[in-house]
């Protein structure tokens, strides 16, 4: 059993390696997905095995199964989270390739997320982005 903190490390652990999957998800990982990842890394005290297999997985990405398999059990709340930032690396540099987006409802699929979750978060992502738009619009950029 695993403690409040300790789950919430693994959660952390297993979302990287799954944004990692997301990043390479169009056959290329960009320097903005690449930093993004490595803040992430950075931010929380990985054990240096554990660095060692995030290391591994930017260069040799794992299949979306393996590593889900292998997570604990979470709440609605707590996949939707994970499925939110999957969104924010895939959209770190500024666009959301099809690839990604099939990435990431394979990857939603395997966490047990119902299709409609999978596509009210869809319609807030496409939202938020038509929103980012707007607002370049409007202050002319």
């Amino acid at each position: 059993m695993y403690t409040k903190t300790e789950k919430d490390k693994h959660i952390l652990f297993a979302s990287i390696r799954l944004i990692i999957c997301v990043g390479h998800a169009d056959g290329y990982i960009g320097n903005k997905e690449v930093s993004r990842i490595h803040e992430l890394v950075n931010s929380e005290h990985f054990t240096l095995r554990e660095r060692q297999i995030l290391m591994d997985d930017m260069d040799y990405p794992k299949q979306p199964e393996t590593i889900v398999k292998d997570m604990v059990d979470l709440s609605l709340p707590e996949k939707l989270g994970l499925l939110r930032q999957l969104y924010k690396i895939a959209l770190v540099d500024q666009k959301l390739s099809l690839a990604e987006t099939l990435e990431i409802r394979r990857i939603s699929c395997l966490l047990g997320i119902s299709e409609e979750k999978q596509k009210q978060v869809e319609e807030w992502i496409v939202e938020g982005i038509q929103w980012r738009d707007r607002w370049k619009e409007i202050v002319g950029e």
